[in-house]
């Protein structure tokens, strides 16, 4: 099922967001037409795996797509992954400097330092409790995202500087976009 990305302007994208409740191992939300649904772990799994896909994503967090849950889909050495209710452990004192993306906003790539590692402990969709420490990319895309689950932006993690320097790209881009159309 593939839902529409919220707009940065949305609260949900600065909203620290709830556990999944794997009690009731569903979660609700309000589609397009403001009625209520719910996703059980595997249909959320899914969901956020497609819609990663869909729009091009190494990594999609819940509420970016209007869900209020923590959980995060993410490319990890080619193969797709979901997390449920991370908890980061320890990130490294190594940082690396590095273009980030972020599918809420589309052409924005400011240089953000990132912990080089991250470990963090997760769930999967039945409730398996995994640990799991990440270096690099697949390090940056769980720390981007689960910053999402915290109620955090890229905004929050570049210099001013770094996020001009993105804008002045980005707008660039976007006026050759159009032309392209």
């Amino acid at each position: 099922m593939i839902l529409d990305l919220v707009q940065g302007t949305d609260t949900i994208i600065e909203t620290r967001l709830n556990d999944f409740d794997f009690e009731s191992n569903k979660v609700s939300y309000f589609d397009k037409e403001n009625i209520l649904q719910s996703l059980s772990a595997k249909e959320l799994e899914e969901t956020l795996i497609d819609n990663m896909h869909e729009y091009q994503g190494l990594g999609l967090s819940a509420n970016q797509i209007g869900i209020n849950t923590r959980a995060f889909a993410m490319m990890h050495e080619g193969e797709s992954m979901v997390m449920f209710n991370p908890k980061v452990i320890v990130v490294t004192d190594e940082l690396a400097m590095m273009k980030e993306g972020c599918l809420t906003w589309y052409g924005l790539f400011p240089n953000i330092a990132r912990p080089a590692g991250v470990s963090i402990s997760w769930f999967d969709r039945d409730g398996e409790e995994y640990n799991g420490a990440f270096t690099e990319l697949s390090a940056r895309i769980i720390l981007h995202e689960y910053d999402h689950l915290n109620g955090y932006t890229f905004f929050d993690r570049a210099k001013p500087y770094h996020m001009n320097q993105a804008r002045k790209k980005r707008k660039i881009y976007m006026r050759k976009l159009k032309k392209k159309r």
